[in-house]
């Protein structure tokens, strides 16, 4: 997908991994769970700041659960 960064926008891919699905334990309604990681260099958006003192990699770590809607 893209991702915009300081005004920048560049196509990024995530890899993502399903953790799972289940009930909620409270609100027992169904629930899915899934994990993404990517990298970006900040120089390719504009923040050059500090380079190299402050490494220009960075990872992305995304952890997301999602609910059905009712």
């Amino acid at each position: 997908g893209d991702f915009t960064l300081h005004g920048v926008t560049k196509p990024i891919t995530l890899d993502v991994t399903f953790n799972g699905a289940g009930e909620n334990p409270f609100s027992k309604k169904p629930m899915l769970g899934f994990s993404a990681k990517s990298s970006i260099k900040r120089s390719d958006f504009g923040i050059n700041q500090s380079i190299p003192m402050v490494g220009d990699d960075v990872t992305l770590t995304i952890e997301a659960e999602m609910q059905k809607k009712q």
